[in-house]
C-alpha cells in the first residue's frame, strides 16, 4: 500500500511539472505591451518598428529573408550584395568564415539561434557558426521561405522536392538529431494524395514539430509528423482546377492552440490572407477592392498574444501594403514595405 502511495505521489508531481509549462525553451520574461518592440523587415533591407518608423537600412543587402530576436538583439538573414555569407546583428553585418568546396550562389533562406550558435540555411548546407553541415540528397530540394527552426540545439529544415518521374511535389523534413548529419524524411500524406509541400515550421522541446503547408490542393498541418487536412471557406473550389485552394506559409502555437497562416481563394478567385485557428479559417484583409490580393507573411506568439503580418497587393496600382495585427486587431500599416517577416521582443 505504501509503495502504491509513493508511485501515485510521483505521478502527481510529474503531472504538475508537465502541466506547469508548455515547453522548456529558454525564454525572457514577457514584457507588457507598451514595453515590447516589433521589428518589421522589408525584402530590401529596411527595418521598421511598431509605430511605422524606419529604424535602419541594412548595408550591402540585396535581399532580406528573415528576422529573429534573442534577448534584446535581433538577427537578419539574407543575401549580401558582395556574395559574403553571414548575417546582420542589430543592423551590423557579421561574416561567417566558412570554406565552401563548391562555388554556389549564397541565398540564405532561414536563421535560428541557440545559446552561442547561429544557424543559417544556405542550401545545400546548414551553417553553424563556422561549420558546414550538408543536407542529405538535396539536389532537387526547394526550401520554404522561413525554412529553419532550432530547439534545444536540434535544427529542423522544411521544404519540398519535385519528383522527376511524376512531376509532383513531396513534403520534406530535414533534422540533425544524429549530431550534425542532416537526414531527409518524407512526411506522410493521405492515401491517394499525389503532391505535398512543407511551407512552415514551429519546433519546441527538442523533438516536437508542427509543420504547415499543403497536400494536393488543401491546406495541411503535420503535428509531430501526423497530417491533418484543414477546411477551406469555399470547398466547391476543390472540385475543379489544379492550383491550391488554400496554403499555410507560417505557423505558431499560443495557449495550446495552433495558429496557421497563409492564404485561400475567395469566391472572386482572389487570394485572401487567412489564419486557421485549430483548423478553422479566419480572413484578414483591409482593402476589399476586387483588385486586391492578400496573404499572410508571418505569424508569431508572444506570451498569450498573437501577432500577424499580412501583405496586400493592388493589381491596379502595383503597390504593396503590409499590415500588422495583434490578436485580430489592426495596429499598424507599412505602405510599400513589401515585408518578408517580423519579430517581437
Amino acid at each position: 500500500m505504501r509503495k502504491i502511495l509513493v508511485y501515485n505521489l510521483l505521478a502527481v508531481c510529474a503531472l504538475v511539472l508537465l502541466s506547469s509549462c508548455d515547453h522548456d525553451e529558454p525564454v525572457d520574461p514577457i514584457k507588457p505591451l507598451e514595453e515590447r518592440t516589433v521589428l518589421v523587415l522589408s525584402a530590401y533591407g529596411d527595418i521598421y518598428d511598431q509605430t511605422g518608423k524606419l529604424v535602419t537600412h541594412l548595408s550591402n543587402c540585396t535581399f532580406a529573408s528573415e528576422i529573429i530576436a534573442d534577448g534584446d538583439d535581433y538577427f537578419v538573414a539574407g543575401v549580401h550584395s558582395k556574395g559574403r555569407v553571414g548575417y546582420w546583428k542589430n543592423g551590423k553585418w557579421n561574416t561567417l568564415h566558412v570554406d565552401f568546396i563548391d562555388d554556389v550562389d549564397h541565398w540564405v533562406y532561414g536563421i535560428g539561434k541557440w545559446e552561442y550558435y547561429i544557424y543559417l540555411l544556405d542550401v545545400p548546407s546548414v551553417l553553424k557558426n563556422s561549420g558546414i553541415f550538408p543536407l542529405e540528397d538535396c539536389h532537387i530540394f526547394i526550401p520554404a521561405d522561413h525554412a529553419l527552426r532550432v530547439t534545444e540545439g536540434k535544427c529542423y529544415v522544411v521544404g519540398y522536392e519535385l519528383t522527376t518521374e511524376e512531376m509532383q511535389y513531396r513534403p520534406v523534413l530535414y533534422s540533425n538529431r544524429n549530431k550534425n548529419t542532416y537526414k531527409k524524411e518524407y512526411l506522410p500524406m493521405p492515401p491517394g494524395a499525389v503532391s505535398g509541400e512543407c511551407r512552415a515550421i514551429y519546433a519546441y522541446d527538442g523533438y516536437s514539430t508542427i509543420i504547415g503547408g499543403v497536400i494536393d490542393r488543401q491546406p495541411a498541418v503535420w503535428v509531430d509528423k501526423q497530417y491533418q487536412l484543414y477546411e477551406v471557406s469555399n470547398p466547391e473550389l476543390l472540385e475543379e482546377g489544379s492550383y491550391p485552394v488554400g496554403r499555410i506559409d507560417a505557423i505558431t502555437i499560443c495557449d495550446g492552440h495552433i495558429y496557421a497562416a497563409g492564404f485561400e481563394y475567395n469566391k472572386n478567385n482572389n487570394l485572401i490572407a487567412t489564419v486557421w485557428v485549430d483548423g478553422k479559417p479566419v480572413h484578414y484583409q483591409v482593402n476589399d477592392s476586387p483588385d486586391i490580393i492578400s496573404q499572410a507573411v508571418e505569424i508569431c506568439s508572444y506570451g498569450n498574444d498573437v501577432y500577424l503580418l499580412t501583405s496586400e497587393y493592388d493589381n491596379e496600382t502595383s503597390i504593396y501594403y503590409n499590415y500588422l495585427w495583434l490578436n485580430g486587431n489592426l495596429v499598424m500599416s507599412y505602405p510599400n514595405a513589401e515585408a518578408s517577416g517580423f519579430t517581437v521582443f
